[in-house]
Parts: structure tokens; sequence; C-alpha cells
């Protein structure tokens, strides 16, 4: 049996960003932690919203505008070292007709500098990235990419796949190699993943469960079978985003409940902001 997180606070999205009423579409699909802020995407819309993690109506919440190559992003990570954000778009059609991800950069202040396409193709332009995260390696700078779908396909079985992409000296990036999650991570989707030192976060949206584990020394994959947790209740049907506030506390953000597919117990919880503790143990 699973675990199940502790629920430490929440809110809906549209009560903490100035301006917004219930009825505005806020499709959260993303979060990171930067200086203490939680930087939030959204799927429909090219905007980033910068949330005080205390949860209370205060005046640094925002939402900046965020250009960027489709109309979201699946996920945002941040190097602090660089002083640069990263947006993922989940696919888009190239050239040869295949769909490949997009990774957006931008400056500390969310200014666009580049982007980049992801070589990895996929069968879709819904089944591709959903989560992103950066790392340094010693002088080396990776740039991880979590797939939706069991084996970067539109599979409901199989495992987790993330594809490792190195920064090149053209500021492009270069696919490294693959990290597969180990068995206990075997969800039938993924929405997202953090780092915190060497320990990592996976959410799947589609499961209702986070993974919790650990880099192993190589840097080259996973220590163990890590812990697996599943959220409060059911009504946690929404999940995409997930970061690191502590060693044992999350941030998540959840997307709108789509009608007439999910139970209306589901609406309790979409369209926000969630603040879980780790059960110690």
């Amino acid at each position: 049996m699973s675990a199940k997180l502790e629920l430490v606070r929440e809110e809906k999205l549209y009560r903490l960003i100035p301006g917004h009423k219930k009825d505005d579409r806020l499709e959260a699909s993303g979060v990171a932690v930067v200086d203490g802020y939680a930087y939030v995407v959204f799927d429909n819309q090219n905007l980033v919203g910068k949330i005080d993690p205390s949860l209370e109506t205060t005046g640094s919440n925002d939402l900046i505008p965020t250009p960027g190559p489709g109309g979201g992003f699946e996920d945002i990570t941040y190097d602090p070292k660089g002083g640069r954000f990263y947006l993922i778009v989940e696919a888009a059609r190239d050239t040869d007709g295949k769909y490949r991800g997009i990774v957006s950069e931008y400056d500390s202040e969310l200014r666009f500098q580049r982007c980049a396409r992801l070589s990895t193709a996929f069968e879709g332009g819904n089944k591709g990235f959903e989560g992103v995260a950066h790392l340094w390696r010693g002088e080396t700078e990776y740039l991880l990419a979590l797939c939706e779908g069991n084996l970067c396909t539109k599979a409901k079985q199989g495992g987790g796949r993330i594809q490792v992409f190195e920064r090149t000296q053209g500021e492009t990036w270069r696919w490294a190699h693959q990290v597969d999650l180990p068995l206990s991570a075997e969800f039938e989707d993924y929405a997202a993943l953090k780092f915190h030192g060497d320990r990592v976060a996976v959410v799947s949206q589609a499961s209702r469960r986070v993974w919790i584990g650990d880099i192993d020394a190589a840097g080259q994959g996973f220590a163990g079978q890590g812990m697996v947790y599943k959220f409060p209740d059911k009504s946690y049907c929404n999940v995409e985003g997930v970061a690191w506030l502590s060693d044992d506390l999350l941030v998540a953000v959840s997307d709108r409940r789509k009608k007439g597919e999910q139970p209306k117990r589901c609406a309790d919880k979409d369209q926000s902001i969630h603040v879980f503790r780790i059960p110690s143990g």
C-alpha cells in the first residue's frame, strides 16, 4: 500500500492572481520554485504565474506574459547558475511530419532568449514531453525531458522514460542518453519531474501518484526503487506539475477538470495550487 501525502494548504489559482474570477481558465500544467516563489505555467496560454507559496493573496502574486512557440507550456524549470528559465512545449509538428518537443529559454526576468527543437520524435502532438528539469554535472549542462506516455509512446504500461539532452557549444540541445524509471514508478502516464539535490519527484496525473527516488552515484539512473505516495483523496484527478519547497514539502498544480470524462468531484481540486508534506518513515 502506498503512503499518503499530507495536505498542508491549497487554493484555487483564480483567488490568488489579481483580476481573475472563478470562470477564468487557468489550466496549470507545471511549476518550479525559484527564490521562494512558485512559478506556474499553463497549457492554454503563454503566461507564467508568480505565486507566493504561503497561498496568501499578497501583492507579489502576478501573471507574466511569456511569448513562446505555441499556445501554452507543459512544464517549467530554472537554472540558478545561468539565471535561465526553460519552458517546454509538449510536441509540435516538424518539417518531416513528425512531432517533437520545443524548449524555450528565458532570462531571470522571463524575457525570451531563444528556443530549440528536441530531437526525440513522437507519434502525435498530444503524447510528447510533459515534464522538464535542468541539471549541471561538473561543467556539463543537461536538460531532462519526461515523456508523458510509457516507453515514450501512447502505451499505458511498460515504464517511464526520461530523455537527457546535453547543451552544446552552439547553444542547442543534443540527445545524450535515456534514463528508465524503476518498476516501482510504472504509472499510467507521467506529468512532471523535479530534482532537489540528488532526490527526484515524478508525478502521474492518471495514476494519481508521486514517486520519489534518488539519483545513483554515477548520475546515470536511480538508486533502488524509491517510494510511491498517493494524494490525500480521489479528488486530485488532474495534478500535472510538481516541485520541491523543502526536503519534505512539495508544491503541486492541477489542470482543469475534463467535463464529461471525469467525476464532478474532480472540480474541487482543479486549477489549483497545493502544498503537500511527505510523511516521515
